[in-house]
């Protein structure tokens, strides 16, 4: 299983620059911002279009190589095969919000750009409830239907580039209700814990299901 989660890490480096740059744009934009709930939830989008790309990426190349039949056809247990997937989600987000720790706290510490702080743990948190309530959905899909998956793959692609645009205008229109007001008395740290709690609960419960489909699959 190890070195099925090294492939993918390995590949995560042939990623788009394109989208790496997009991506600590909207760190940058985060940083900009004095108030700290807009601020967090630019960093959270961060790491989740990059997590995102990643899995697209990642994932689309194994389906255009064949990579599953050929894994399939060595003595591996496929058990294994999903487990890797599900674990390196997980490493992929916790590493990219280092990533924008590390980017966020050297544009502060060069006056590179003026506002607010750094990324914190609520923002990471976040981003893992995001991405891992996701993909306990999509991935019991995916190792259900493999390359079936791919022109939704292409819309989700789409929508990863665009989505950073609709929450901005989703938290303007917030802002002019003055929801984000009331937003900003709740307690998010303690509400992005609990969710946090739940969500890999059903990201467990999302792994086993997908282990027992893809034993049953056929190649």
């Amino acid at each position: 299983m190890i070195s099925l989660i090294k492939k993918d890490f390995k590949l995560s480096f042939k990623i788009n620059l394109f989208v790496i740059i997009y991506a600590l744009f909207i760190s940058a934009m985060g940083v900009h911002f004095n108030e700290p709930l807009v601020s967090n939830l630019l960093y959270a989008v961060s790491i989740v279009v990059l997590t995102f790309a990643t899995v697209i990426f990642t994932n689309g190349y194994d389906d255009k190589n064949k990579s599953e039949i050929i894994l399939n056809s060595l003595p591996l247990d496929r058990r294994n095969i999903v487990r890797s997937k599900y674990i390196i989600l997980i490493f992929y987000t916790l590493m990219y919000g280092l990533v924008t720790i590390l980017f966020t706290r050297v544009l502060i510490r060069l006056n590179a750009v003026d506002g607010g702080g750094s990324v914190s743990l609520q923002s990471i948190v976040a981003a893992l409830n995001i991405v891992l309530l996701f993909y306990a959905i999509y991935y019991p899909i995916y190792f259900k239907l493999g390359e079936g998956l791919r022109s939704f793959n292409a819309i989700l692609w789409i929508f990863v580039m665009v989505g950073p645009t609709m929450v901005g205008r989703g938290m303007a229109a917030l802002h002019k209700r003055g929801l984000l007001d009331r937003l900003m008395n709740l307690d998010l740290d303690k509400i992005n814990l609990y969710l946090l709690g739940i969500v890999l609960v059903l990201y467990y419960i999302s792994l086993q299901i997908s282990k027992r489909i893809y034993m049953k699959r056929e190649f």
